[in-house]
């Protein structure tokens, strides 16, 4: 899918613009011989800079973009190669007259293969002109500035041994409930890109890949500045150690607050102290998490490239703005799982809660897991998190609803985790936001592709059991297009997190063919919790399958392949709905799905018909 961002202007009257914006400044040079229709666009926002300033900095934009389609239909390893070799080509061949035009001009600038985009450093008003007589060239557009989904830290503990605990937000979603199963993330790899990452922190050096055991530390391939250029993973903010923290933090001693503390970590600084930053270095960050590359930034190896990456930052722009688009989906293509944060109500001045299209950009992407915030340990939506709907519809995952922005739920109150302070190792501090929900999410997707490998590197399959077995919770929020019952809503998506239920439905996935669906009540739409499924096969007993719901009303079996079955249900105070008969499970990938919606026993439904649209 191909978008155009809201900034593109008419190619055709491009030059007539560019004069009158800059008013005395010469125009543009365009070759008579080529079609007006060829010229770049220009966003808007350069031109304006053109006129006040003769040192720009500006994005450009390739036409050309590489099919990475073949990427899905391979294993881990193959497809992360594939996918940068393919990147690579495409960027060396389709950027080099603009390039070469660059270097004769001496302009500074920085090439990118992961979305085939140039970043110019310091350009005058000639070098832009130029470059609209190169056609492979698509538009030309200001850098985006971008921001932390920043919390306040609203306390700081430097005496830790009164908290060593599992934090109640984990416990909360039922994470430690998947430890005792035996799954921690172990094998698996999150990046973050952050204002960085404190790896000495006595919660994160552990799980640091660049901790070779020993007092011995590799940095090559683990970390990355593309800010200050330091050697050292650090961090002169907090907060990308403490999204880090949940979600891999644990100190070994009875300190634990990230989700997946067996999972390691490694980690790109895109963001400054400050909090804001430039899109360009974000662009870095993106391209490093395909292919990690050594401190010299050589020697790129796709093998050593993260599973999932948290991304607490972004915008408060209203309208989706693609600008990171072709980074997001090289990560996907790569079986890189991407989460952003839905963003705070805070940081864009908006009241708390926000109200309709508050969600900010990337998180606005239609292939991005949108994340927002609940409350500490009560399930409630926290009004700080912004909402949906987004204007550029799922197309990957849409289950129903393709406006729908966050996809899910965690955790964003108080959330306590590992903050830097001085030269202490052993600070945590309390944060809220959906910064700190997003991790929550990440952290998930280690726990759930450690215990389910035949979904790893699946998107669309991982995204859709994550809302599935996520807890609902009904919000209002008025748009028009939520669920039955306002479920899911633009709000609160799907519902909270459940690791518990989410582990074990990706267990099974992984087990065969399976009859997955849902229970609800048929007046009040709300999903049905310990609702028995039961599927009886017409070949052998021993064939059976009994199951609960979830408190997502979800339920997944792993049947036999050649079996024919009968699924019904048995919930008291409810009367016995009609089966499903009949149902062939043909082979070993066969997914049926069969959704109840159940009666309550005495109630006349011909009194509510308006509930029964």
């Amino acid at each position: 899918m191909n978008h155009r961002s809201a900034w593109r202007i008419g190619r055709v009257f491009f030059s007539l613009i560019l004069l009158i914006t800059l008013g005395a400044t010469p125009r543009v040079t365009v070759k008579a011989q080529d079609p007006p229709d060829d010229i770049p666009t220009v966003d808007p926002l350069l031109l304006s800079e053109a006129k006040r300033s003769d040192s720009l900095e500006y994005l450009i934009y390739f036409e050309e973009q590489a099919d990475l389609s073949a990427a899905y239909t391979l294993s881990w390893e193959a497809r992360g190669w594939y996918v940068y070799e393919t990147l690579n080509a495409l960027a060396e061949e389709s950027q080099a007259e603009v390039r070469a035009f660059l270097d004769k001009e001496g302009v500074p600038y920085q090439s990118f293969w992961v979305q085939n985009v140039i970043a110019v450093e310091n350009s005058n008003w000639a070098t832009l002109d130029g470059l609209l007589n190169y056609w492979e060239i698509d538009s030309l557009r200001s850098i985006p500035q971008v921001f932390l989904d920043d919390a306040v830290t609203n306390e700081v503990e430097t005496e830790t041994a009164q908290t060593r605990a599992v934090s109640s937000n984990l416990t909360h979603i039922k994470v430690n409930e998947v430890w005792v199963q035996g799954h921690t993330g172990a094998g698996m790899v999150v990046g973050s890109i952050d204002t960085g990452v404190r790896y000495t922190h006595e919660a994160l050096i552990n799980q640091y890949r660049g901790n070779l055991g020993g007092d011995n530390f590799d940095h090559n391939y683990n970390w990355w500045d593309a800010v200050n250029g330091t050697d050292v993973a650090d961090d002169d903010h907090w907060h990308g150690t403490h999204t880090t923290g949940i979600m891999v933090g644990d100190d070994g001693a009875g300190n634990q607050i990230g989700v997946a503390p067996g999972a390691e970590w490694i980690a790109c600084k895109g963001l400054p102290a400050s909090g804001y930053g430039s899109g360009s270095d974000l662009l870095e960050c993106g391209q490093f998490m395909v292919a990690p590359w050594d401190l010299n930034g050589l020697n790129d190896n796709p093998d050593l490239r993260p599973h999932v990456v948290n991304n607490s930052w972004g915008d408060c722009d209203q309208v989706y703005d693609a600008w990171y688009e072709g980074t997001i989906d090289s990560w996907l293509a790569a079986g890189i799982y991407p989460i952003f944060a839905n963003g705070n109500a805070g940081n864009c001045g908006y009241s708390s809660p926000p109200g309709l299209n508050t969600v900010g950009n990337p998180a606005r992407s239609y292939h991005v897991t949108g994340v927002g915030s609940t409350g500490h340990s009560d399930g409630e939506y926290a009004n700080h998190s912004n909402w949906g709907p987004t204007d550029d519809p799922d197309t990957i995952n849409p289950n129903g609803y393709p406006n729908l922005k966050p996809q899910v739920v965690a955790p964003g109150v108080y959330i306590r985790s590992a903050v830097v302070s001085g030269e202490s190792n052993s600070t945590y501090g309390m944060a809220d936001g959906t910064s700190m929900a997003a991790p929550h999410v990440a952290g998930l997707i280690a726990l759930m592709w450690q215990s389910a490998p035949c979904l790893l590197g699946d998107y669309v399959q991982t995204e859709t059991l994550i809302q599935n077995t996520a807890v609902p919770i009904p919000y209002a929020t008025g748009n028009g297009d939520e669920g039955p019952a306002n479920i899911p809503n633009h709000a609160t998506g799907w519902g909270e997190i459940d690791a518990l239920a989410a582990v074990e439905a990706a267990i099974s996935m992984c087990g065969g063919a399976n009859i997955i669906g849902k229970v609800f009540d048929t007046f009040t739409r709300l999903p049905i919790n310990n609702a028995v499924v039961i599927s009886e096969a017409a070949g052998s007993s021993d064939n059976n399958r009994s199951s609960p719901t979830y408190r997502s009303g979800f339920y997944i079996q792993t049947v036999v392949p050649g079996e024919t079955y009968t699924i019904s249900t048995d919930v008291a105070g409810y009367l016995p709905s009609d089966p499903f008969t009949n149902v062939k499970i043909d082979s070993v990938d066969t997914v049926i799905t069969a959704t109840f919606y159940l009666e309550r026993e005495g109630l006349s439904y011909n009194y509510f018909p308006l509930f029964l649209k």
